[in-house]
């Protein structure tokens, strides 16, 4: 594509497969440059004093300064640096933590290497990714400590709210469809006006949006 900008990414994991692997898969990229590859959060920081990527692949499980406490560090420091958590399974309690902290992204670290690329461009982009598996943690988690508020009417109508709640409980078109005595042309149409009244591309980008707005009743 001409003029395509070049998104200069870096990783940081402690285990060194996975970090050859991504590399591995990224450098075939022609939008993407690595720029840095660190062993964990202490060495990452040491690493952005020289260097400051577009996105870091950070993963939570780390020696020395984990991934958490890495993020909060980098957002204080650098904030323009966008952060894409990297977690496997087992690791969902750290999911609302390092969203409010400032992560643009989440991916299961099992994900695909499509999975890997697009979550590189879209948080480049200025939108945030979370993989659907673990995109109902999010919301548990965030209706538990949130105070939920009312401004999504300057936004939706209450039609696509309640489109809105039964995509966030991951139900199909079909489904909302018939919960909302409502036709499956009609779903599908007020699924595109909230993707583009949030400026989003997917449903789980969109429940990602309400969820940090604190919209979604628990």
């Amino acid at each position: 594509m001409p003029n395509q900008p070049t998104i200069r990414v870096g990783i940081a994991d402690d285990n060194e497969q996975f970090r050859e692997t991504v590399r591995e898969i990224l450098q075939y990229e022609p939008d993407i440059q690595i720029v840095g590859i660190w062993r964990h959060g202490a060495d990452l920081l040491l690493g952005l004093e020289d260097v400051q990527p577009d996105v870091v692949l950070l993963d939570i499980n780390m020696p020395y300064l984990n991934g958490v406490e890495a993020l909060k560090r980098i957002q204080q420091r650098y904030p323009d640096v966008r952060i894409i958590i990297l977690t496997m399974h087992d690791e969902d309690g750290y999911v609302l933590e390092t969203l409010k902290s400032g992560a643009s992204g989440y991916l299961v670290k099992d994900g695909s290497a499509t999975e890997i690329i697009r979550a590189i461009r879209e948080v480049y982009a200025g939108r945030a990714i979370v993989h659907p598996q673990v995109t109902h943690t999010v919301i548990a988690q965030f209706q538990f400590h949130a105070d939920l508020n009312e401004s999504w009417r300057d936004v939706l109508t209450d039609r696509e709210m309640d489109v809105l709640r039964e995509i966030a409980n991951g139900r199909s078109n079909d489904d909302i469809a018939k919960m909302l005595h409502i036709t499956g042309k009609t779903v599908k149409n007020h699924v595109s006006s909230i993707f583009s009244k949030l400026e989003v591309t997917d449903r789980t980008q969109a429940v990602l949006v309400a969820v940090k707005r604190k919209w979604l009743p628990s």
